[in-house]
């Protein structure tokens, strides 16, 4: 291992770097995953490598480290892109159970759940949309992410028993300029 590896390696991060800015303006349609992927195993080489000395392994260490919270960053980022689709009406989750209404608005989502305890990404993404439209109607967040989950395990145990449905709807919408956030008997 020399420098030349090392600088091979701060050369990927920096192109890396251009390629995920490109990507999160909007001006290219894929992440640039094959470029992440020779990276990633650049610094899988180079970390099996034993022939670092000190100085070469302080210059490794640093550009991993960059490199992580780099992947973090980009990470949280495209997550945030998928919620703010999912918001405006586009269905992100490959389960198929999120459904729009005919009638529905950007701010418009409803969700199908057997089980929040099993379906924890579904509530997830309930509870981020009801926060979003909260957050846009400048309105203060009076329940945790722990409360809502407590509720809608309620909601969905308490409508099953009633209707004797399997699955309850949670819709979030923005209506009239009112929040609301309604559940419901799913029948298929």
């Amino acid at each position: 291992m020399n420098d030349e590896d090392l600088d091979n390696l701060e050369d990927g991060l920096r192109r890396l770097k251009i390629e995920y800015h490109v990507f999160l303006s909007g001006n290219r349609k894929k992440p640039p995953d094959e470029l992440r992927l020779r990276v990633d195993r650049l610094i899988k080489r180079l970390s099996e490598s034993g022939e670092m000395n000190f100085s070469q392994r302080f210059r490794f260490s640093t550009l991993v480290t960059r490199y992580y919270v780099y992947k973090d960053l980009w990470r949280r980022e495209v997550q945030n892109r998928e919620m703010d689709a999912t918001v405006r009406g586009v269905s992100v989750l490959k389960t198929g159970n999120v459904l729009q209404s005919a009638e529905a608005t950007p701010e418009t989502i409803r969700i199908s759940i057997s089980d929040p305890k099993s379906e924890e990404e579904k509530v997830q993404q309930l509870y981020n949309t009801l926060m979003h439209i909260r957050r846009k109607k400048n309105q203060e967040t009076p329940i945790s992410y722990k409360q809502f989950v407590s509720y809608i395990a309620t909601q969905t145990l308490n409508l099953q028993k009633k209707y004797g449905c399997a699955r309850v709807a949670f819709t979030v919408a923005l209506q009239e300029d009112e929040l609301r956030f309604t559940a419901a008997a799913d029948n298929p």
